[in-house]
């Protein structure tokens, strides 16, 4: 029953995958249909000759005219299976074409925190392996299913035309053979689903090693002392042979059984021949088409052990694209300013509550800084600012306006979020940074550049701003990577600038110019600092203290002195550091 219902299931969202192409896997289908039933044609030309020659009435003219009707009939089923195969790849791949963009689409919708929560290596497989593997299903499954299905009804129908007895014996072993067979279904859900986790595991166990080669050669690690990624390579390979083994046995037996037609109507149909119960040519023809079952049938088959495997690659797509969408209104609103009010939020990840009944307000205009220890929940904060999540309970307002009621578009176009990990694309660093605001000006890019102080060391690259940043920034330092996307940032000149720890990978001399920078540019804007080094926030107009996901207090730097020993406590530990930096 649970097989039934999730091949059913299978089809069902085969068939909603399908689209506006169903109707060109219809012909796909009628032509490989087609195909198969000329195909049965030489079948009967063969036949015929051979009891023209038993019986000695064949006439060269005989052999000409069947060979003849043979080799049309051949040649027409090369031609409808070639435009069957050709028709059903052509609406695979755009099927897999729309797939993909849905996805893509899909990831633009839902909260960016479900992205992040996830692997790279998964979306990877996702968009890439998990897509490729549902193009088997319409390229040739449909068509070629349909054709193999239809081909055994074919000629059963036909053996029973001319011979019931013979078709009852050219059916006999099918039941066996199915039998058999089905016993390769044993536990199928658990396996295939065990094997499908592995190779997703192993996907992201690769990109990860592939990203972290630096450290694993600096460390002296080889692949094989690497325990994830061999951990993971060697579990996809025993949960793979694992269910391979299970089924080889019942494969081997139920294949041989169902193919072996001719082991009951050759003798029954020697015996009804011996007896004069039946002509030779009925006898020779039915044991000739006889043998044309079993290959359609073996063909199906394995079509449907594969559903296993294509449930699981249906079921992951289907799943994604029915994640919750963030929903927000497409008409812009009117902002009165540009500070942020926490009222009694509190949210979680899944089970877990990060905050707690949080409230507060940022400064009007300037410096607003969160500090805490880590894990009190600074970085969800700045995340849910930027819109990374809706909020579980409570509300956050942009410039008195509930974010849920702002448009993607025009929130993006109000806020620049800088975080700590960055991401440089592989083209010219120029470009990197104006992403920021396509149409700024080369003069432009390079006075944010100097206003996140990255221009200095631009300008000593080899090929200045024209250099190519590497994949994912790699030819950058961790502090260069971040300057360039502060000056993007800057170049987007949006009223909020949120730096979620942006500055971390900066030494304190380059993060106290980039803040003195930052300061400057920020006249009429708001600043919100996730910071880690509280010198560098001495002089914010407001400070929050966050402590276990709730606001310990908030103030200036002086007023927190005087009132939050949590803050002074963090002040006095960061100063002795510094002191101890220096001493050293």
């Amino acid at each position: 029953m649970v097989k039934d219902k999730e091949q059913n299931n299978s089809f069902t969202l085969l068939w909603q995958f399908a689209g506006n192409k169903k109707f060109q896997l219809f012909r796909a289908s009628f032509y490989a249909v087609l195909g198969v039933l000329c195909g049965i044609i030489p079948y009967f030309c063969v036949a015929k000759l051979l009891s023209a020659f038993y019986y000695k009435t064949a006439t060269s003219n005989d052999v000409l005219i069947y060979s003849f009707i043979a080799i049309v009939a051949y040649a027409i089923k090369v031609f409808l299976t070639t435009l069957s195969t050709m028709t059903s790849h052509e609406a695979a791949f755009s099927i897999l074409k729309a797939l993909r963009t849905k996805i893509t689409e899909k990831m633009e919708r839902i909260p960016m925190g479900v992205m992040l929560d996830k692997a790279s290596g998964s979306y990877k497989m996702l968009v890439v392996d998990t897509v490729e593997r549902i193009e088997k299903p319409f390229a040739h499954m449909v068509p070629e299913m349909t054709a193999n299905i239809v081909t055994p009804l074919t000629i059963i129908i036909v053996l029973f035309v001319m011979d019931w007895r013979m078709a009852l014996g050219a059916i006999a072993t099918i039941p066996l053979g199915f039998l058999v067979t089905m016993g390769q279904l044993i536990g199928y859900k658990e396996k295939s689903a065990r094997q499908f986790k592995a190779n997703a595991d192993m996907n992201d166990a690769i990109v990860e090693y592939v990203n972290g080669i630096e450290v694993i050669k600096a460390f002296n690690q080889s692949a094989s002392s690497f325990g994830k990624f061999t951990n993971a390579c060697k579990y996809y390979r025993d949960t793979t042979l694992e269910w391979w083994r299970s089924c080889w046995f019942f494969s081997a037996a139920g294949l041989n059984t169902l193919s072996s037609t001719l082991l009951v109507t050759l003798p029954l149909g020697t015996y009804l021949f011996m007896n004069g119960k039946i002509e030779f040519a009925t006898f020779l023809t039915c044991a000739v088409l006889s043998m044309g079952i079993s290959g359609p049938i073996l063909a199906s088959m394995n079509y449907a052990e594969m559903f296993a495997s294509v449930f699981q690659a249906f079921k992951q797509v289907s799943e994604f694209l029915n994640e919750k969408d963030q929903i927000r209104p497409s008409e812009n609103v009117k902002f009165s300013g540009s500070s942020f009010e926490f009222k009694n939020v509190t949210f979680g990840y899944k089970e877990k509550n990060v905050l707690n009944n949080i409230s507060f307000k940022t400064a009007e205009k300037g410096v607003t800084a969160i500090v805490g220890h880590s894990g009190s929940g600074k970085s969800t904060i700045a995340k849910l600012m930027a819109g990374f999540w809706d909020v579980g309970e409570g509300d956050i307002l942009l410039g008195g306006i509930s974010l849920s009621k702002i448009p993607f578009k025009q929130q993006m176009q109000k806020i620049s979020y800088v975080a700590q990990d960055n991401y440089l694309f592989n083209v010219s660093i120029m470009e990197n940074i104006r992403m920021g605001r396509p149409e700024a000006t080369d003069e432009e890019v390079y006075e944010a550049a100097k206003a996140a102080g990255c221009h200095e060391f631009i300008s000593a690259l080899e090929n200045g701003y024209n250099t190519k940043a590497g994949d994912a920034g790699n030819r950058l330092s961790g502090g260069e990577r971040q300057r360039i996307t502060i000056a993007r940032a800057i170049l987007k000149n949006a009223d909020v600038i949120i730096l979620d720890e942006a500055t971390a990978y900066a030494d304190p001399e380059n993060e106290a110019e980039i803040q003195k920078a930052l300061s400057r540019l920020i006249h009429d804007k708001v600043l919100i600092v996730i910071a880690h080094r509280l010198s560098t926030i001495k002089n914010a107009e407001k400070i929050l203290v966050i402590e276990k996901g709730e606001l310990a207090d908030s103030g200036t730097h002086d007023e927190l002195m005087k009132k939050c020993d949590l803050y002074k406590s963090m002040w006095e530990r960061h100063i002795a550091s510094s002191d101890n930096k220096e001493v050293a």
